[in-house]
C-alpha cells in the first residue's frame, strides 16, 4: 500500500536528479532501502518525508558512482515532429540545459530538482535534504548560478531567484 501511494512522487523526484533512464533503478533502490530501515522510523506520520530523503540519498550515491564510471556521452538528435505543435523550442531548450545539469554536483542537482521540478519549497526541499534551509538555499544559489556560467549566461551580475 505505502509503494503504491508513494512510488510516482518517488520516481519522479528520481527522475529529475538522475533523470529517466536511472530512475527506476533509483526508485528501486529507495524502496529496498525503506523496507530495510523501516523497523528504525521512529514517527510513521513522517513516512513521505522520509521516504523523499532517501530516495535523495540514493540519487546522490548514484550520481557519484556514475562520476566515478562515466557513462559514453549521449547525442543529442534533433528530430522532427509532425503535427500542429512544434517542439523545437523545448527540444533546443533541453539540448542546452541537460549538458549544464550534467556538470552540477549532485547536492546541486537534488536541490534543483526538488525545488524547480517538484515545486518544494526552500523549507520542503531542506527537509528533503536533511539540512538546514540556509545550506539548501546556498546550494540552491550555487546550482542557479553553475547553471548560468555553463550555458553562458551574459548577464553575470543577475542575481538568482530563489523562492521561499
Amino acid at each position: 500500500m505505502l509503494v503504491e501511494q508513494h512510488a510516482s512522487a518517488i520516481f519522479r523526484l528520481a527522475a529529475a536528479i538522475v533523470g529517466e533512464a536511472s530512475a527506476p533503478d533509483v526508485t528501486q533502490e529507495t524502496f529496498v532501502k525503506a523496507w530495510t530501515e523501516l523497523p528504525r522510523l521512529r514517527d510513521p506520520g513522517a513516512f513521505g518525508g522520509w521516504l523523499r530523503r532517501i530516495c535523495v540519498n540514493r540519487a546522490r550515491n548514484w550520481l557519484r558512482s556514475r562520476l566515478r564510471r562515466p557513462a559514453a556521452p549521449l547525442e543529442v538528435v534533433e528530430a522532427t515532429v509532425a503535427g500542429p505543435r512544434d517542439f523545437r523550442g523545448p527540444v533546443e531548450a533541453r539540448a542546452i540545459l541537460a549538458p549544464a545539469f550534467e556538470q552540477l554536483t549532485p547536492d546541486q542537482r537534488a536541490v534543483l530538482a526538488l525545488h524547480y521540478s517538484l515545486g518544494y519549497s526552500i523549507a520542503e526541499s531542506a527537509d528533503a535534504l536533511g539540512v538546514p534551509q540556509g545550506t539548501a538555499k546556498s546550494r540552491l544559489n550555487a546550482a542557479l548560478a553553475a547553471m548560468r556560467h555553463a550555458i553562458g549566461a551574459t548577464d553575470e551580475h543577475a542575481q538568482p531567484e530563489v523562492a521561499s
